[in-house]
Order: C-alpha cells, then sequence, then structure tokens
C-alpha cells in the first residue's frame, strides 16, 4: 500500500499520540523504553504495543526508535490536551499538568484517535517543515538548557554524519541527555518521518539538521539574549 506525503505525515502525528497513551500504563513504558535504539529484531518486549500502529507504513525501526525516546519522558500521558513539543517561539503553559496524575491500571489503554490536526499540516495546523526538526531542537537545548554550545555543536556534526546502525542508539542517548535537563520536548513526528527516509536521504536530512541547528542558535541569542 503506498500513501502520499501527507497521510504518511498524518499517520506520524497519530503515532506519537498513541504511544503516549501506551506510555500511561508504566509495564507497557518499560518495555517501549528497552529498545535503546537498538535494530528491532533486538526489541523482543515492544512488538506486541507498536505493529497494530506501525502495520503498512514500513520504516519499523524508525517507528520503535522513536517510541522509546517518547518512553523517556515518564510525565507525557498525565498532561493536560495534546502533546505539544517545544518551539523557537514558546507557547504558553504548554506543559501543564493537572494537580492529581490519573491512576495508572495494569491494561492497556484503548487507543482513541488523535486530536485530528488538518491532514498535511502537522500540530496546530502548522506546515510540516515549520515545525522544529532535531537540528532546531539541539539550537533550543543551548539557548535555554545551558547546553554548552560547542559540545552541541560537535554532536550535530558527528550525528548528522552516522548511518541509521548507529545514529539511533546515540539518539537514545542524547534525549536521554536531553531529559535530564527539561531539554528532550522534541517534536517527534518530524524527527520520525527524518528517520524514515535516512536511508535514502541522508545528505538532505543532515544538511537541515544542521543549517536549522546555527540558524535557530542565532536567532535565539540575539532574541533571547
Amino acid at each position: 500500500m503506498s500513501f502520499t506525503t501527507a497521510q504518511r505525515r498524518a499517520h506520524y502525528d497519530d503515532f506519537v499520540h498513541q504511544v503516549i497513551t501506551l506510555c500511561a500504563v508504566n509495564s507497557i513504558r518499560a518495555d517501549l523504553n528497552s529498545g535503546c535504539g537498538r535494530p528491532v529484531a533486538e526489541c523482543p518486549r515492544m512488538p506486541e504495543h507498536l505493529t497494530r500502529h506501525i502495520a503498512g507504513f514500513g520504516a519499523r525501526r524508525a517507528h520503535y526508535t522513536v517510541a522509546g525516546l517518547i518512553a523517556q519522558i515518564r510525565d507525557l500521558p498525565h498532561e493536560h490536551g495534546p502533546y505539544q513539543p517545544e518551539s523557537v517561539t514558546p507557547a504558553a503553559d504548554r506543559t501543564a499538568r493537572p494537580a492529581t496524575a490519573p491512576a495508572v491500571t495494569g491494561a492497556a489503554p484503548a487507543p482513541g484517535p488523535a486530536p485530528a490536526p488538518p491532514i498535511g499540516t502537522g500540530g496546530a495546523g502548522r506546515s510540516w517543515r515549520s515545525r522544529p526538526d532535531l537540528g532546531t531542537h539541539l539550537a533550543i537545548a543551548v539557548a535555554r538548557y545551558g547546553f554548552k554550545e560547542a559540545v552541541m555543536t560537535n554532536r550535530v556534526k558527528t550525528l548528522t554524519r552516522l548511518d541509521t546502525e548507529l545514529l539511533h542508539p546515540r539518539l537514545w542517548s542524547l534525549t536521554s541527555h536531553l531529559h535530564s535537563h527539561g531539554a528532550a520536548r522534541l517534536d517527534f513526528a518530524v524527527l520520525l518521518d527524518d528517520l524514515a527516509w535516512w536511508d535514502h536521504d541522508q545528505l538532505e536530512t543532515a544538511a537541515r539538521w544542521r543549517e536549522n541547528y546555527f540558524l535557530t542558535l542565532h536567532t535565539l541569542s540575539t532574541k533571547e539574549y
């Protein structure tokens, strides 16, 4: 089955929503967090939760890796409203949480439909390429969360040279590091799209990550400092 670009991107947004919903159950979140960016064949605890959400769309490893990145952030299922990644222009009260988290049960919640953005426009009606990619998020980590610019710049240059086998585990450890500083609110759907095409379009995607990193770093250093 073939899908249009708009259909694939709508699926990526929906997949992120479904994974966040699954992570409301601690045992499932632990299963999804067990992958560590490894190949699908080395992630035996994940297929029972993800297979039905991936079927027909291919890019299985990209889906598994992104599910693992989402699972690192334990508070996401208990936030008000749909997930919103951090952006260059922060949204107000994006991370508000209820005073008491919903009770966690031993059974997986029935996945509901994702809050429906217009097909092909991404979250909150934004065009896909106006949404933050990994390069943008890493610049935000430097500008807002105290990560050292020289270290992050070297990391960006390294990540964009890696093939899939090396990139995915590095992303898992990188996101864990970002999360420890509260800086891991990535646009997971955009990252999933980029990873799905990495083997076919690495040079273009890597160039965009680098360009957006340096552009965002300049923009935020001008506006916020």
